[in-house]
């Protein structure tokens, strides 16, 4: 999910194995018969504590991560309602939530955002946005 407010959009601290971090963006697995969009508006509230407004669909990106693991990522863009509401909820998942402008975030980055980056994809356009693919 890519989630906006005022320009920025909501990054987080991923912990990894190493003993480090990667940047990632609210989201999860969707439920058995869950629609995406009610998955993707149930994963950042679950996350973050953060309600949303509109969703628009903008790309999908096919996540291999090894020989064995596999996953397909859709994602949506959509300003959150109230921003002061913004909570760690998953601390043993995630170490903070960090607002920050869409090229700020270029490094140390888990693997479904690397490849939404790697796409024309940019946050904000609205009426103009396009399906953006990483296959």
């Amino acid at each position: 999910m890519v989630v906006t407010h005022r320009q920025r959009v909501l990054f987080g601290k991923r912990v990894s194995a190493e003993d480090g971090f990667e940047w990632q963006l609210p989201g999860g697995w969707i439920e058995v018969g869950e629609p995406p969009q009610q998955a993707a508006r149930r994963e950042v509230l679950e996350e973050t504590g953060l309600v949303l407004g509109e969703l628009g669909f903008v790309g999908v990106t096919s996540n291999v991560f090894s020989e064995h693991k596999h996953s397909i990522s859709l994602y949506f863009e959509a300003q959150c309602l109230r921003a002061e509401s913004l909570q760690i909820r998953e601390g043993d998942k995630c170490t903070s939530w960090e607002w920050k402008r869409w090229p700020e975030v270029s490094r140390d980055l888990y693997l479904p955002l690397r490849l939404l980056k790697n796409t024309d994809y940019q946050p904000f356009l609205g009426a103009r946005r396009q399906t953006y693919v990483s296959i």
